[in-house]
Order: structure tokens, then sequence, then C-alpha cells
């Protein structure tokens, strides 16, 4: 409000009575204000009017309240000034605020920077002054906030993000986005800044209407500056197939993500083949649909380009679960993965055949053959509706490959097609349990695991394949296979390159383990055997023994000792 302070005799006047108050209320000594006394009994002249008084008095006082906060606000102002913070440059003052918005939720990012700018003077020019801090676009904002985060951002690129509001609040308790802006006006205001979209979040739009409806009704066209592309849909019914329907190229993409959407073959190779700087794919659940090859080329495209190559040198993640063949065989055909990719791929074997030789299927299998070939171990392990394939090692690169089917159609696929394909050293981890295989293993499971090469590791898991495999280790004559130096079939042992054996001593009692040593390896475990074989396998370089109930006597145990090497058995009790 306006203020009207008082003339100056009575702006005097004033102070002299509040000096005189606080005198009196404080006991002030003698001398200061004068006699406190004759001060109390002082009376105000009669000439003066103590109705016009009374307002000239509050008057005063909000004045020199007023100007007593503007005072203070000042030294404030002065003393921030002076702190180091304030001494930063812009541009660094401005790339430290836009690392600590990392750590901020999408739809709170704009209301953070509303408070940051609110700090100081100097920061409210910083945040203002630097369009790329308001360049996160948030469906769960309300719609001032969208055009306020539009209009500040200027040229600088966006990050657009849809997500469906909850009327309900989130699960972590904060506030529900009841106030968010809707769908119509959401695309309504960002449509528009397309060709600044980098990073796009759209995995659903609503019940009934997908994502990628919009791109399609509107005849938007992806920049070719695009950075990061995600759409998926959750699955929810809907009027029609969530159909993916891309125009445009985007060069500069970085990462894709594509879930549960029903696409064209072709649009996706198109974009893949064109985005040669992918450093993360992820697609899951895609559904080919059905179309002919003899697609028309869109008019803004090269010519030839939907029918590319597909070349990925900078990937990095690879993520590839539930793909039909005519996606997944021209993605891995050009792929050369090495120890520096995160692969995690989930696939149907259903339909294969280790007979189909057709050049559609093979780079699938060269492609795991490749996997393989850049760990020295792999793990399989096989189950009873799928093969598993993984790295032995816990390094933070690695591969996890799930062949869902049945193992009589993985295991001679993986034994004939893949594994003859790998040139570099490298051993088997085999994981063999009954309670995965159930009860009553296919023969063709059997045979093909007695026939898998280059195993060097067998984990014996359960009872069934524990008593079993015990004993076919210990037979010369397990398996037939073509000698190495002849083309004659010779006498061979069930994986001679065996050097890891780990069984359950509650299942492989100490006289089948020592009857499998003698049997395989003779009765010394250095030198010549005493049984003369033509081609003896190899010794183990560690043998563990895993007992829970069931305690080996001491002898025994001695025994097996001495039928290694030294150092290489391993007796681990375990209670559980």
């Amino acid at each position: 409000m306006s203020l009207n302070p008082a003339s100056c005799s009575t702006i005097n006047f004033v102070e002299q009575c509040l000096l005189k108050s606080i005198a009196s209320e404080n006991s002030l000594p003698r001398g200061l204000f004068g006699d406190p006394l004759k001060q109390a009994r002082w009376e105000p002249p009669q000439a003066l009017d103590l109705n016009e008084l009374r307002p000239c008095i509050s008057a005063t006082v909000e004045l020199l309240k007023h100007r007593l906060l503007e005072t203070a606000a000042a030294i404030c102002q002065h003393h921030n000034s002076h702190l180091p913070i304030q001494r930063l440059p812009p541009e660094i003052l401005s790339a430290c605020i836009d690392h600590a918005m990392v750590e901020i939720d999408g739809h709170n990012h704009q209301k953070r920077l509303i408070q940051l700018s609110t700090v100081s003077s100097w920061w409210r020019k910083v945040t203002l002054g630097t369009p790329s801090l308001w360049g996160v676009v948030h469906s769960k904002d309300p719609d001032w906030i969208v055009s306020l985060a539009l209009d500040r951002s200027k040229d600088s690129p966006l990050s657009v993000l849809w997500e469906v509001a909850s009327d309900t609040g989130n699960l972590r308790g904060g506030e529900s986005h009841r106030d968010s802006i809707g769908a119509g006006d959401f695309f309504r205001l960002v449509c528009p800044h397309t060709n600044r979209w980098r990073d796009v979040t759209l995995p659903r739009l609503g019940p009934g209407c997908t994502s990628t409806d919009w791109l399609n009704q509107h005849k938007i066209q992806l920049s070719r500056h695009l950075q990061r592309l995600s759409l998926c849909w959750d699955g929810s019914a809907s009027k029609g197939d969530p159909i993916t329907g891309f125009s445009g190229l985007a060069e500069r993409l970085l990462e894709l993500k594509l879930h549960k959407l029903h696409v064209h073959p072709p649009d996706i190779r198109r974009i893949l083949a064109a985005s040669s700087r992918l450093v993360t794919l992820d697609l899951e659940s895609l559904v080919a649909l059905d179309e002919e090859e003899t697609e028309t080329q869109p008019e803004n495209e090269p010519n030839g380009t939907s029918r590319a190559a597909i070349d990925l040198p900078y990937l990095t993640r690879l993520n590839l679960k539930w793909l039909p063949s005519s996606l997944l065989y021209p993605i891995v055909r050009n792929l050369n993965p090495t120890d520096k990719i995160k692969v995690s791929l989930t696939h149907s074997m259903a339909t294969q055949s280790n007979q189909d030789t057709t050049p559609e299927s093979k780079p699938f299998a060269s492609f795991i053959a490749h996997l393989i070939a850049t760990q020295r171990w792999v793990t399989v392990h096989p189950q009873s509706t799928k093969v598993i394939i993984t790295t032995r090692s816990c390094s933070t690169n690695h591969y996890s490959v799930d062949l869902r089917g049945p193992p009589s159609v993985i295991l001679p696929w993986l034994r004939l097609r893949c594994l003859p394909q790998i040139t570099r050293e490298h051993s088997v981890l085999l994981r063999i349990s009954s309670d995965d295989l159930g009860g009553d293993p296919d023969r063709v499971v059997i045979e093909n695991l007695m026939r898998f090469p280059k195993v060097g590791y067998v984990n014996l898991l359960g009872s069934r394949e524990s008593w079993r495999w015990a004993w076919l280790l210990s037979l010369p004559d397990a398996i037939q296979m073509e000698s190495a130096s002849s083309q004659k079939r010779g006498g061979s042992w069930i994986w001679p390159e065996l050097m890891y054996l780990n069984v359950n001593g509650d299942l492989v009692n100490e006289f089948t383990l020592i009857s499998v040593l003698l049997a395989r390896y003779g009765q010394q475990s250095t030198g010549e055997s005493t049984t003369k074989q033509n081609h003896p396998p190899r010794r183990l370089e560690a043998l563990l023994v895993r007992p829970r109930e069931r305690v080996w006597r001491a002898e025994v145990l001695d025994r097996i000792r001495e039928l290694v090497v030294p150092g290489c058995f391993k007796w681990k009790f375990d209670s559980r």
C-alpha cells in the first residue's frame, strides 16, 4: 500500500515518543535521554490534534519498517555478492545447475528451475539466460508450465516425455497429477517444435489410443537430429493395433527403444540402416505385419535405404527379445559383437531346424557363434522349455541368450550349426539338472549333451543326472566320434577336454567318484597311466564336491586326493 508520511515536525515528534517509550521499557540509565520519570509524565502539546496524530504515527512506523527491510535486503545482497558461487562465470553456474537437474524427475524439472530462479537476482539472470536448461517438456506438467518451457527454451534442443497422468497419486505417496495437460493440448503445443526434438519418450496416450497415432494423424516427420526415441505400448486394450508409422530418417539416433508394437519390417530396417551411430538398441515383442517386399520408397529418402545393410559399429547395449525372424536376422547379419557390448537376447526356436540351411537363417547362428567367441568360457544351461547361454565371468559387459523351445531342437542346432563356426579357443560349462530337464529327458537331449564339443566344466545338480553322467564318465566307449588324425572311427571318452567337475556329495557317493577317477585317469595322478589308452582324456584341474547332509569318510577323501593332481580336490561342506 502507499504510505503517507507526516510532516518533518510530526516525524520528529513520533521519533521522540518512540525513543522515550524504548527508554522507559528498558530502564535506561540517567543522562541518556534525560530523567525517565519526567519522560513518563510528558504530555503532548494541547495544540496537537490526537485524531490526526494517530494515523500519522502508523504511516511513519510503516515507512520506517519499509526502509529497515530495504536496508537489510541491501546488506544481504551485498554479502551474497561476495560468496564464491556468486562470482562463478554464468556458463559454469549454468553447467552446475544443469548437472544437478539430472537427479530431478522430468515432471518436476520446470518447477525446480522456477524455484532456483528465485534464489537471487544473479541466479535468475543465469537461469533465464540459459535456454538449454528449460528444454524438458513433460506431460504431467500443467499447460502453462509446458508453454513456459517452450518459450524459455527458445531454439535449444527439447526432451519430450509423455506419460499418462494418474488421478490417484504415485506409489510413494506423492501428489496426483490431476492438473496435468491433456493429450490434445500437449501435442498441439509440442508438435510445431519437432525440428527441436532430441529425446522423445512416448509410451502410450491412454485407453484406446496409441502413442504413434498422433505421429500419423498429424503427419509428424521425425527430425533428422533426433538422438533418443522410445515408443512403447503396455499391451492394454486399443481401438486398433499400435502400429508405428515412421516417416523421415534419424541419422543421429543414439538410442532406440520399441516395445510391443505392430511394425512394418521395412520401416525398422530403414531406420536402423540409416542410424549407424546407435549406442543402445532395445527391441522387444514386436509384431511384424505382412507386407509386400515391393513397398514404395518414400520420396524424401535415398534409393535403396530400406534394403541397405545394418551396420552398428558404436553399439554398446543390445536388447532383442521376441522378435520375428524378418526383423531379427537382418539386424544380427552384420553385427560383430565384442566383449564391450552387453547383449540380452530372447528368441523362439520352436520352428528352427538344424537342417535349415537357407541363407536367411545362417546369420543368427553366426551371431551366436560370435557371441560365444568373445569369451573363453560360456555356460550352457538346458531346461525343459529353453536353453540359456551366458558368460561365465561376472564382467559388466556380458551377454545372455535365452533360446525358447524344446532342447531336442535347440541343442542339435547349437551343436551342429553354431559351435562349429567358432575358431577361437573356448570351453563350455554344462549345467545339468533333472529338475530343469524334467523327470525323463528326451534321448536326443542326452545324446547331444554327450556329443557337445569343448566341454571343460560340468556341474551336476540333479539326482538322476548325477548318477547317469558319473557312470558315463567312467566308460571309455561312451560315445563314438571321428578321430582327429584319421577318418576311421575310434574309441573315445565323453568330454575328453573336461578340466573341472562339480558334483553334489549327497547324490554321488565317495565310491562312485573313486570308480570314475580310476577308470578315467588310472591309479596314478601323474606320469603315465597304468591303463593304455589310444585317446586318454585330459586330467582334471579341479574337482569340487559339495555335500550337505552326507559326510564322506576321511580315508576315502585321502584316497581321492591321491588320485588327482595335488591341490585340485576341494571339499566344501554346506550344512544348509
